[in-house]
């Protein structure tokens, strides 16, 4: 639309002067449209034919003759209501064409940079806030993996003191072998009795006498068994209870070591997204500029000319050729003015005519292409999760002294000193 032919124009522009009937009232004069030097049909051209033609009928005439006079005036109708009216407008229209190509180039890089500025930076902004969620999370974890780690430890305490504790019930009273706990053998392998001199209350007396020690002894026992026993029993409840609440903090920590792992998964997806999108929207940018690009040098020209070195459908072309059909037209003008106010023209008036030409107003301006917005492509390095806790070893509380064996042979006890009636030798 905004394409104009000016030579088109022109030609329309003769046929509505026509129509006006400019060109009847010119007797002497025809306005047929001829054929231009370039092989074209110009209205310039044909302006220049019909001012020879009335060079020549003043020549013949000798003056302006009335008639003559009113073609002139018909010709400089033509000049300044159709002729010129059509250069600018044309220039005009070829003026707005570039500036509306141009405006693709702009828009291209508008868009790019409303993605840049927009839709760019808030993906980018969700993935930092998740990825920042992912670092807060991960060192929760951290910090509950360490509190794991020394519920860990602890607890080794605990099961190594607890070993330790029924080990030492267990070594009192292993049941193994011998029926009781603890065999005691006295120093006298037995006890008798002399009929024919002491009484039985006598004999019991002395056996009983070399027992006597074994009372103490076994209370004290009893009261160190029941000790290590009442320990034993202290240390397992308490290992257990802390067994259990590593395994619950262990637990926790590894659900939100799996919490932490699904919101990096996003935030990883979201960086692979955002990554893609980002190329994607930089080779849609590139397409849609280097496309503009092209469509603005093809308008814009210079492109090729005809066979006579003139034409051509783009824009410079278009305004070299306006610059030459306003300098001729111009030119002409000032033949015809000259005609009118002296009835002749002079030769040497030529170069002044020529000097007082501009064609500045027809000069189209053209913007200088902007230079390419560089493209963004964000680095968006993977996060790495987190690893969930895993359970070390341990010794478990009922194993190790439950596997000993049995412990020593039973223990002696010193004799007790002879009454006063035995000898050492019974």
């Amino acid at each position: 639309i905004l394409s104009f032919n000016v030579r088109r124009t022109y030609l329309n522009s003769l046929t509505d002067m026509r129509v006006l009937g400019l060109a009847s009232s010119c007797a002497a004069v025809s306005l047929t449209v001829e054929s231009g030097a370039h092989g074209t049909s110009s209205p310039v051209e044909s302006l220049r034919a019909e001012v020879e033609m009335v060079q020549k009928q003043i020549q013949h005439a000798g003056k302006v003759t009335p008639k003559v006079y009113e073609t002139v005036q018909k010709l400089l109708t033509m000049v300044t209501s159709i002729i010129e009216p059509a250069i600018e407008e044309s220039h005009a229209s070829d003026q707005m064409l570039v500036l509306t190509v141009f405006r693709e180039i702009i828009d291209c890089d508008a868009q790019y940079t409303k993605f840049l500025n927009g839709a760019l930076k808030q993906q980018q902004l969700a993935v930092e806030g998740g990825r920042g969620k992912v670092v807060i999370t991960t060192g929760e974890v951290d910090t509950a993996k360490e509190k794991y780690a020394k519920c860990l430890d602890d607890r080794d305490l605990l099961v190594r003191e607890n070993n330790t504790r029924c080990c030492a019930e267990y070594q009192m009273c292993p049941n193994g072998g011998y029926g009781d706990c603890e065999i005691v053998k006295l120093s006298q392998g037995y006890v008798g009795c002399n009929y024919r001199e002491r009484t039985g209350a006598e004999c019991y007396a002395h056996a009983e006498k070399l027992i006597a020690p074994l009372e103490s002894y076994f209370a004290e026992q009893d009261k160190k068994y029941e000790m290590a026993r009442h320990l034993c029993a202290q240390f397992k409840a308490s290992t257990e209870a802390k067994i259990k609440d590593c395994a619950a903090l262990q637990e926790a920590v590894n659900a939100q070591a799996h919490m932490v792992n699904e919101i990096s998964e996003q935030v990883n997806h979201g960086g692979i997204e955002l990554v893609e999108g980002a190329k994607g929207e930089c080779q849609q940018y590139k397409v849609c500029r280097n496309k503009a690009i092209t469509s603005y040098l093809e308008i814009v020209g210079p492109c090729e000319k005809d066979a006579y070195g003139a034409g051509g459908d783009c824009v410079k072309n278009r305004e070299e050729d306006r610059h030459s059909e306003w300098e001729a037209t111009q030119e002409i003008k000032c033949m015809l003015d000259h005609y009118c106010q002296g009835g002749k023209f002079e030769e040497d008036l030529l170069e002044q005519c020529k000097q007082s030409i501009t064609t500045f107003h027809l000069a189209i301006s053209y913007p200088t292409l902007p230079a390419s917005t560089p493209c963004e492509v964000p680095d968006c390095p993977s996060c790495p999760g987190c690893d969930e806790c895993i359970d070390r070893p341990y010794y478990q509380y009922q194993t190790p002294c439950y596997e000993t064996p049995v412990a020593d042979p039973p223990v002696c006890v010193e004799a007790p000193d002879c009454p006063g009636w035995c000898t050492s030798e019974e």
